[in-house]
């Protein structure tokens, strides 16, 4: 039973032994299939029984259940055994006996084991009877340096140009073949830190001259301008407003001159650890202390300079017309002395931290050595 298209109307041959609800039209719409129309199509498909054997393989199973005669053959009987009787050992092989070489001597021509060994012409030779009582006789030989001085040196160049060893704790650039850094104390072969102790440090610097020093000078600076000035109103009349507006000028600007400097405090405890503080005192006023990280700079520089720009010769010209004291002192210490500095540097040696500036070069160098043995920083005097 044909099956009508529902998009082209043709009719769709149902084939046989289809099962199928739909079937697909050449038109391509899919149409439903009745169930009276896929029943016919099974019908259609005619019934196979079982497969039947054919009759030579019948034939051939039936011949081989029948067949009673024995075998045709029968596996023979295994091979005795035979003793192979004692194997015969090999012969060690003889080596040729050396013959030892002997050398003409460069003198008789008589042969010899080797040059310097003749017993007519380099030394006596005792009897093979004294021999086993004699005490051994040593030979010189021209294989043998007679002096160890004059032996060749293996190695007679220096190798230069090596390659710096890193620390892996703080990494910090050590001498090549070092093994411990001198910086956090990391041993570089055992790959620990090495537990050490070290001699505790204190000490300060105060640049130039110190805190109490300073002070002093201000105070006898301040004495004696206020004598002056009293002998100025009773003796010669000075205006007392005149002497007091003068007399507080001259106390800040000695107080700025005298009272501005730095102090450096350098401390270290007995388990290595450095601390580097640097604090500022403007006119005689402590400012909040700067804490500077050593572990952060690759070594220390010194140097001395003078450096003198229009900045310090205006204040010098001020400090001239406020007062001759005070105009003086700024030439001496300003322009005329040579400033000595340590700094911390980096990048091979740039002063990167300026840390003291000074007109003492004892004090300089007494805290480039100190800095170098507390902190293990690098420093070349020369």
């Amino acid at each position: 039973m044909p099956v009508i298209c529902e998009g082209c109307g043709q009719r769709v041959a149902i084939p046989e032994g289809y099962r199928r609800n739909k079937i697909q039209c050449a038109c391509g719409v899919i149409c439903p299939v009745p169930e009276s129309a896929r029943q016919e199509a099974e019908a259609a498909v005619p019934k196979r029984g079982p497969a039947q054997p054919s009759s030579s393989v019948e034939k051939e199973a039936e011949r081989w259940l029948l067949d009673d005669s024995p075998p045709s053959s029968l596996p023979s009987a295994p091979p005795g055994f035979r003793d192979p009787g004692p194997v015969a050992e090999p012969q060690p092989v003889q080596k040729p006996a050396v013959v030892a070489r002997r050398f003409p001597c460069r003198r008789c021509r008589r042969l010899i084991r080797r040059q310097g060994e003749c017993p007519d012409c380099d030394g006596f030779l005792p009897s093979p009877t004294e021999q086993g009582n004699a005490e051994p006789v040593w030979w010189p030989s021209v294989d043998v340096p007679a002096d160890k001085d004059e032996e060749e040196d293996p190695s007679p160049y220096a190798v230069e140009g090596a390659e710096d060893v890193k620390c892996p704790k703080c990494y910090f650039l050590l001498p090549p073949g070092s093994v411990l850094c001198v910086r956090c104390g990391f041993h570089l072969k055992k790959r620990k830190k090495v537990a050490r102790t070290y001699q505790p440090i204190d000490r300060v610097w105060e640049t130039t001259a110190s805190y109490s020093a300073r002070l002093t000078a201000f105070c006898i600076c301040e004495a004696v301008a206020l004598v002056l000035g009293l002998v100025g109103i009773f003796r010669a009349g000075i205006d007392r407003g005149a002497f007091l507006g003068a007399f507080l000028l001259l106390s800040a600007m000695l107080a700025f001159l005298l009272g501005t400097f730095d102090r450096i405090h350098l401390t270290r405890d007995g388990r290595g650890r450095v601390q580097l503080t640097k604090t500022w005192r403007v006119a005689f006023f402590a400012l909040s202390p700067q804490t500077i990280d050593v572990r952060n700079y690759e070594g220390i520089v010194t140097g001395q300079y003078r450096d003198v720009s229009a900045w310090e010769y205006w204040l010098f010209g001020l400090l001239l017309f406020c007062g001759l004291v005070p105009g003086i002192l700024w030439w001496y210490l300003a322009i005329h002395k040579v400033t000595f500095q340590v700094a911390l540097s980096r990048d091979h040696g740039y002063p990167a931290y300026i840390l003291y500036s000074g007109w003492s070069e004892t004090q300089m160098k007494e805290i480039a050595y100190t800095l170098r043995d507390a902190a293990g920083l690098p420093y070349d005097a020369s």
